[in-house]
């Protein structure tokens, strides 16, 4: 699968033929990895996937950790709010075990079935197909089977006498996607297969030719984005959206929309494009933003030393006294600081609230920014925001803001 073996792994698998194919295939090329399964409950044979693959999981001594969805609430379209409750479970699980990346299983008739669904829409398209390697939250996600038919890999499975379930709801047309995999896609030879697959390489080499680099724009300045021709922010915007695989129709007098709201006098004006997908101003930008991924956070630090977190990463040694701290103060906790609290500046305490306005932090990073806090609950330290700040501090405090 020509993947790194120096890299550690999560494998994304749901019990189904294809990734259980990929775990085989992981496991004999000896690849260094660990299982994630999701089990949303949606079907009766949900809890026995679940159980089959802890089992095989024990057999072979892989680490397996599981998603129980029946606490959470469904918002929304199901498959979306699926989608991103499956990706930020994968996430947490590579955070909390070292990983470098996600692993996931789709397979060429996956990657025909986008793409004929992509051409049914005729809108405006980032990538033909599914791209072998992208980021989703934040996460480097890779697809090494790209390449085998969904029926190769079920041949794989009986050969290799690999278990593996059928979800049920793929045999039907339930699903648009359904619909193309039994009526077209299932139906190609393999002659067509490469022919479909030639063409697909033909349009993403095009759209590589083209000013690529300018499509990926996720943050304008307010001036640029006031006087930008609509069409290219349609194309930089939906290019974005689909880097994700949300499929958002951005049109020219929705964009014409919100310039005009982003030419009043307001400091911070937030546009929802979709579910939590924002276009915002915020002073003297523009920023596209998902705001599900300023999830809530709480680090604890027992000594000095160098630590590398989700959000923020840092370096106490004997200069973190220009952070207000000592050995003293530890334990620490970092996290979110509440607007409200009191903060010391020189010899008088300043409500936190005033110190984000008067640093004219953007709305929505006020809730999310934050403090550390000693053993005793107290607030010591909070890091300066400036668009233009230049940190002369001697200790490295580092705060990674997420981006589209």
């Amino acid at each position: 699968m020509n993947l790194d073996k120096n890299k550690k792994y999560v494998v994304a698998c749901s019990f189904g033929p294809d990734s259980m194919a990929l775990l085989d295939m992981m496991k004999k090329e000896n690849y260094n990895f660990i299982v994630a399964h999701v089990n949303y409950h949606k079907r009766k044979e949900s809890d026995f996937e679940e159980q089959s693959l802890k089992k095989y999981c024990e057999l072979n001594n892989l680490k397996c950790f599981v998603l129980d969805t029946s606490s959470l609430k469904v918002t929304g379209n199901f498959q979306e709010w699926a989608r991103k409750v499956r990706y930020e479970f994968f996430k947490k699980v590579l955070l909390e075990n070292k990983c470098d990346a996600v692993v996931v299983a789709h397979q060429e008739d996956d990657l025909i079935e986008t793409y004929l669904m992509q051409k049914s829409k005729k809108s405006f398209v980032a990538y033909y197909g599914i791209e072998k390697e992208t980021v989703l939250f934040g996460v480097r996600i890779i697809r090494p089977l790209l390449y085998f038919k969904k029926s190769d890999l079920e041949k794989y499975d009986i050969q290799n006498n690999v278990p593996y379930s059928v979800d049920w709801t793929n045999l039907t047309d339930l699903y648009t996607r359904n619909k193309y995999r039994h009526e077209i896609v299932e139906k190609l030879t393999d002659e067509e297969r490469k022919e479909t697959r030639k063409e697909i390489d033909g349009l993403n080499k095009n759209k590589e030719n083209q000013n690529i680099a300018d499509l990926q724009r996720n943050i304008w300045e307010l001036p640029d984005f006031l006087r930008e021709n609509p069409e290219v922010l349609v194309l930089q915007i939906s290019n974005n959206l689909q880097k994700r695989n949300v499929f958002k129709k951005i049109t020219k007098s929705s964009i014409l929309g919100f310039q005009k709201s982003f030419q009043s006098s307001h400091a911070n004006i937030a546009q929802k494009l979709i579910g939590t997908i924002y276009l915002v101003k915020s002073y003297s930008k523009v920023y596209l933003l998902d705001f599900s991924q300023f999830s809530d956070y709480e680090y604890v630090v027992d000594r000095p030393g160098d630590y590398e977190f989700e959000f923020v990463s840092f370096g106490f040694d004997e200069n973190m006294k220009d952070r207000n701290l000592t050995c003293n103060d530890f334990p620490l906790k970092i996290r979110p600081v509440n607007s409200k609290e009191k903060y010391k500046v020189g010899d008088h305490y300043s409500e936190v609230r005033r110190l984000f306005i008067d640093w004219k932090m953007p709305h929505f990073l006020r809730g999310w920014w934050p403090g550390i806090y000693n053993k005793n609950g107290e607030l010591v330290y909070i890091p300066r925001y400036r668009e233009t700040y230049t940190d002369k501090h001697l200790s490295k405090f580092i705060i990674k803001f997420p981006q589209f």
